[in-house]
């Protein structure tokens, strides 16, 4: 613990405070989290749309989702498991097996196990359990080889870690991930990196040499977990978050740097209130070569809490709030206050986001789903359509269609994003919604307008067809003004208090093709063929560019890296 707490004073006390606490209070058996994959969630998700009822409920709009909570659910899909499908059968077993110490599942004993050593069960490379303690342990590997149209040098990853995970006395949960990855990704992405200086999806990076596109990076994330009481859960660490049930999340998703966290979650009945405190990364420091220096790089902190709650069984509603604050000050860790009164209290110039969510399922079938995201809203300037730039806000709409047109296990999803510019940005640019410098919520940033359409269709037990379209219309900066994409640049550079629309100054559009097949081997082990194809066309004729990208890729026990922009 010594590590996680380290950062800053503030929070050492309230993790201290927790921990003095734990000898009368932790009595309450306890769960790791299903770490957030967008695959795995998705069978989550048809699972739920087909069949949750009041009887079984299941909170998933915060993400990830406790193993404890995800397996009453299971079991419960499982009393149906002769009228599944062949292809629901195997993905219930397969989520049934992975949870395995809290399902209980019938399903994981291996007979064709590695020398009555390893792979004892399908789902994990080695365990160990004893009354009072219980270890998964499994390795991660990530093999790609592919080609960019754009140019000469071939494509490839090369990911090697491990991931632990376990219980102690029942009470106490823990996990890790570690990886180190050497790659060379499309020019697309690199000129990502180059121009925003910033790595998608991770925190510190390294080019493997000057003259080479190729990057070095080590990826970490843990946690430890621990009940208060039979409703109250404490996750304190080094992970991601994710909020929604889209394939982007207007309010948090995992695009930035695993980040420090203390995670309170309270669960009643139909209601889930989740309180997130995080120390974020304000900015980097670079050398000389363009590389993040081995530096004390400034942090900041968000603090967060989201009530979400199930009003039917196929209805949720949640309602949040977000502050950006240079520091972690005592008053925001009150789990129950209203952050903007605090922060008009104590006079400060802190950031802050409200917004809402919904999903609702309907006749077992289909799904809508949304978010609203707000800084500003000033009705009257709504009226007037006069484009005040105080119009922040950012949403998101979309459906999902189970079994689409009568056919098994083809499943369809039609998703709408759209920011105004200078939302998720502020002022002081430390204060902007970014971590590591990326955004925290959608990689644009703000500024544009989305449309993304999905299909999976799963012809084969072991085979999933993935294909997807996106299309994104948006705005880029020009080096004397801000237009409002770049949340890393002050508000005070905009070109005027009226007159923003969305898709101002550099107009851009970027079209994202993606057809993947993957072939699972054995349990967490994966083969991909993937290709994609993106176009960008540009106002500014030298930024177009066209690529082609054929890849095959061998993954174990870790999700599919994607850079969907």
């Amino acid at each position: 613990m010594p590590i996680l707490l380290a950062p800053f004073a503030t929070m050492k006390r309230v993790f201290l405070l927790l921990i003095l606490t734990l000898p009368p209070v932790l009595g309450q058996a306890q769960s790791t989290f299903v770490p957030y994959n967008q695959d795995y969630y998705h069978l989550i998700d048809r699972f739920q749309i087909k069949y949750q009822n009041r009887e079984n409920l299941l909170h998933s709009t915060f993400k990830p989702v406790r193993r404890s909570d995800l397996a009453p659910f299971l079991n419960h899909v499982n009393n149906s498991y002769d009228s599944l499908s062949s292809q629901d059968q195997f993905n219930l077993r397969y989520l049934l097996n992975d949870n395995w110490y809290w399902t209980k599942s019938e399903y994981n004993k291996n007979d064709k196990n590695w020398w009555d050593l390893m792979y004892e069960k399908r789902s994990d490379f080695y365990y160990y359990q004893t009354d009072n303690f219980t270890l998964r342990v499994n390795p991660v590997a990530y093999f790609t080889a592919g080609k960019d149209s754009e140019e000469e040098e071939f494509l490839y990853t090369n990911t090697r870690g491990i991931e632990a995970s376990g219980l102690i006395d029942k009470k106490i949960g823990f996990y890790t991930f570690l990886s180190t990855t050497q790659a060379q990704f499309p020019l697309y992405v690199t000129d990502f990196v180059r121009n925003k200086r910033a790595f998608p999806n991770e925190g510190f990076w390294k080019r493997i040499s000057n003259t080479q596109r190729a990057y070095d990076f080590f990826h970490a994330r843990g946690y430890l977990t621990f009940g208060l009481t039979k409703s109250i859960n404490v996750q304190a660490g080094y992970d991601k978050q994710f909020v929604g049930n889209g394939i982007r999340s207007m309010i948090l998703s995992d695009f930035s740097s695993p980040s420090l966290f203390l995670k309170i979650q309270t669960q009643i009945g139909p209601f889930q209130y989740t309180n997130l405190f995080t120390q974020l990364t304000e900015d980097l420091i670079f050398n000389l070569s363009g590389n993040p220096a081995d530096a004390e790089y400034p942090n900041k902190f968000l603090a967060s809490h989201r009530l979400g709650l199930q009003v039917t069984p196929n209805l949720e509603i949640g309602v949040f709030e977000m502050v950006m604050a240079n520091s972690a000050t005592i008053d925001y860790f009150n789990p129950i206050v209203f952050y903007r009164a605090i922060e008009q209290q104590r006079g400060s110039p802190d950031n802050i986001l409200i917004g809402l969510d919904f999903k609702a399922n309907l006749k077992h079938k289909y799904q809508v789903y949304g978010q609203l995201t707000v800084d500003e809203f000033l009705v009257e300037a709504i009226r007037t359509g006069n484009g005040d730039w105080r119009n922040k806000y950012a949403f998101q709409l979309g459906a999902k269609w189970i079994d689409a047109l009568e056919i098994n296990n083809l499943d369809l999803q039609l998703e709408y994003n759209s920011a105004r510019p200078f939302i998720y940005a502020y002022e002081d640019p430390a204060l902007s919604f970014t971590n590591y410098r990326n955004p925290l919520a959608h990689p644009f940033g703000a500024n544009f307008n989305e449309l993304i359409l999905s299909a999976r269709y799963q012809p084969m037990n072991k085979v999933q067809l993935n294909g997807r379209l996106v299309r994104t219309k948006y705005g880029e900066d020009t080096q004397d003004t801000s237009f409002g994409s770049n949340l890393m640049r002050t508000t005070d550079d905009r070109p005027g208090d009226l007159g923003n629309t969305i898709g101002q100054g550099v107009g851009a559009v970027n079209t994202y093709v993606e057809v993947t097949g993957t072939y699972q081997l054995m349990h967490n082990i994966f083969v991909d063929a993937q290709v994609i194809y993106r176009n960008f066309d540009s106002d500014d004729n030298a930024r177009d560019q066209s690529s082609f990208i054929p890849t095959l890729s061998l993954r174990w026990n870790v999700a599919r890296r994607q850079h969907v922009f």
